[in-house]
């Protein structure tokens, strides 16, 4: 083989090779995105890949589950007892003796639960009647006879609080429901029971809407779900009394604009989703998302250390500060310090590309982050609106997809209640059984 030919050849192997290696970078760009949904300050403990045990201060794994040595345990109260049940014998079992009286008598309080019960099948005779006056006809009503169906309130509102309390595929609800009262319903019927429920509520549904578009201090948050496979965004607007969802297409400000309206003049709490500081400038950025990235930076790069350990120290100083509620003076003297100081954080220098990209966030949300000082009643954290959408986490991952703009919509309305209902310490049972019997 001639020099010509070499040279031929080896620009051929060079060629292939550097296909080669463009194929391999563009794999590593692939594979350094997908891990990136599992290796980010944001990832849910959930989906982390091979995450340790929490480790003692020593550093070690020797830790043991549960309370620690010392701790006072608490016993659960006795109630009192519905009835008496007197537990007696007359005869030795050992030799058939006679006994007596008895020398000592113990208590012991059981709680139980009564047996499944068949359902009660009423029939409603309804009257109608004709007004002498105007002649129409009138019908009679009874608060315990639904309007719609022939399934009673509590049927309603148990299939319904199965679904959305206890999280409950439909057929497991028919399961249920046949295992404890014999009742046998098809899921379809079970679907239409839920939407029966939902209409119930759509009155306080709206009350609440116009509450939260009126609401001083506002939390808001949105995370994703599924609706006929597509993807769309559940959106939580919480308040101290209230909890209100939608779910949209969009994760844009036109979601903000349509619940909230222009004419909104409230503070929203939220993190750092860029249509919040778009719709309004009256934000409370969250400090949790804050904090969490710049630990999750500090755990991969050393330089980031000193950063979040000032970081942390700020908010902690300036949370123990407000805890005595000072009045507005120190509290607008506080909102300064806490500016300067974060001012001197961020001009610090540093070489690594994402420490400067986090540096970055912190100074383009600069104006938002002490919001909560100098306004009494604001958290410095979305933990509220977080805290709001976790069932809708857990029922995405049990039901993966909601079916049809109808299912859509009972979810919303249903799920607003439940939460707002809880919020306020009502009986969710009672609540929606007593929306039905309006």
């Amino acid at each position: 083989m001639n020099e010509v030919e070499t040279i031929k050849q080896l620009h051929e192997q060079n060629e292939l090779l550097r296909r080669e290696i463009e194929l391999l970078k563009a794999k590593i760009r692939e594979l350094e995105v997908r891990l990136a949904q599992y290796e980010n300050a944001h990832t849910p403990p959930s989906l982390r890949r091979g995450r340790n045990r929490k480790k003692d201060q020593d550093g070690t794994l020797n830790g043991k589950p549960g309370q620690k040595i010392g701790h006072k345990g608490v016993t659960r109260p006795y109630k009192p007892p519905n009835r008496q049940v007197d537990v007696t014998t007359d005869r030795c079992p050992d030799c058939g003796a006679e006994l007596g009286p008895p020398i000592r008598i113990d208590s012991k309080i059981i709680e139980e639960i009564p047996k499944p019960q068949p359902i009660i099948i009423t029939e409603y005779k309804i009257a109608h009647y004709r007004c002498p006056c105007c002649r129409k006809e009138v019908v009679a009503g009874n608060s315990e006879c639904p309007r719609e169906g022939k399934f009673g309130n509590n049927i309603i509102s148990m299939a319904t609080l199965f679904r959305y309390e206890d999280r409950l595929p439909h057929r497991k609800i028919q399961d249920a429901l046949e295992r404890l009262h014999g009742l046998k319903i098809s899921p379809a019927t079970i679907f239409d029971l839920t939407r029966r429920a939902a209409d119930a509520v759509r009155s306080e549904y709206d009350a609440i809407l116009n509450k939260i578009r009126e609401a001083p201090i506002l939390y808001v948050d949105e995370t994703s779900i599924h609706v006929q496979g597509e993807k769309q965004w559940i959106w939580t607007f919480a308040t101290e009394s209230e909890t209100f969802f939608v779910i949209r297409k969009s994760r844009g400000m036109k979601v903000l604009t349509e619940v909230l309206t222009r004419r909104f003049k409230g503070i929203i709490v939220c993190d750092g989703w860029k249509p919040y500081a778009k719709f309004t400038n009256r934000l409370q950025r969250c400090w949790a998302h804050l904090l969490r990235e710049s630990k999750d930076l500090a755990e991969k790069f050393e330089e980031a250390i000193p950063l979040h350990e000032a970081l942390k120290a700020l908010y902690e100083s300036l949370t123990k500060a407000l805890e005595c509620d000072p009045p507005p003076e120190v509290r607008a003297d506080l909102w300064h310090l806490a500016r300067e100081a974060l001012k001197l954080l961020i001009l610090k220098e540093c070489t690594l590309e994402k420490i400067q990209k986090f540096i970055g966030k912190i100074s383009n949300g600069f104006n938002y982050w002490f919001t909560f000082i100098v306004n009494p009643g604001v958290e410095p954290t979305n933990n509220r609106a977080e805290r709001a959408l976790r069932p809708h986490v857990v029922l995405r991952k049990i039901l993966g997809t909601l079916r049809n703009e109808k299912g859509t919509s009972i979810h919303e309305r249903i799920m607003t209640m439940l939460a707002t209902w809880r919020q306020r310490g009502l009986d969710c049972l009672q609540m929606l059984t007593a929306k039905l019997t309006c």
